[in-house]
């Protein structure tokens, strides 16, 4: 099963290796969520009510250490844990929340839309950074694939 640590690491080296300009100014957190079979990927500003408690205790110094003590979190499909669906699908939802983080959506950095998907701008910056080949791969094997591993058949 894939862990919270293997959501990390590709959430770090997708930021390390495409992402390197985008500053983080907050602490992002990237965990699973519930099983959902439409939404993906998530990404939002934690509240008192956000699931992250353990999480943030083993973060606490990452958070003291970031110049705005918000929160973000990533919140992936729970059916990404398993390891039939291939890590490039998993990295395609996650570069697309990063996209999102980058254009000041549930990030402290300047929003730059009015919408999210405003103008297909999420397309526009995956293939700025070299990711839409990766993302197509991605929506092709959903397509084929993902009714089945949802239904568990």
């Amino acid at each position: 099963m894939r862990d919270t640590e293997f959501l990390e690491n590709i959430l770090y080296d997708l930021w390390e290796n495409h992402f390197c300009d985008v500053p983080r100014h907050n602490l992002v957190i990237i965990k699973y969520g519930k099983f959902s079979k439409r939404q993906l990927g998530s990404i939002k500003i934690a509240n008192s009510k956000t699931k992250i408690k353990k999480m943030l205790k083993e973060k606490w110094n990452d958070l003291l250490a970031q110049d705005d003590k918000s929160i973000t979190v990533i919140t992936i499909s729970r059916y990404f844990q398993n390891e039939i669906i291939p890590e490039f699908v998993l990295r395609a939802v996650v570069a697309h929340e990063l996209c999102h983080y980058t254009h000041g959506f549930s990030s402290p950095l300047e929003k730059r839309f009015n919408n999210p998907h405003q103008g297909s701008v999420v397309k526009k910056e995956l293939k700025k950074r070299g990711l839409w080949e990766e993302q197509e791969k991605a929506d092709e094997w959903i397509e084929k694939h993902w009714r089945r591993i949802v239904s568990g058949k």
